[in-house]
């Protein structure tokens, strides 16, 4: 990966506000935060259900058709 997609996708991230950003003298150090991503699931969960109903009954079908052949 080169520097300049490095730098890149970091400061998508600090943007986002995944990550931290701290500089000391010419080094800059990076700290993941986890605050947006516990707002991610939050928003997530209710769908997270729905798809694992989902996924089982397609399992489901799918064990019966094993059967069937």
């Amino acid at each position: 990966m080169t520097r300049p997609s490095v730098s890149e996708h970091l400061r998508a991230l600090r943007e986002s506000g995944l990550i931290d950003e701290r500089q000391e003298g010419r080094y800059r150090f990076y700290r993941v935060t986890g605050e947006p991503l516990v707002q991610l699931i939050d928003w997530l969960t209710p769908y997270e259900r729905f798809w694992r109903d989902r996924m089982v009954a397609l399992g489901e079908v799918l064990d019966r058709m094993d059967d069937d052949e």
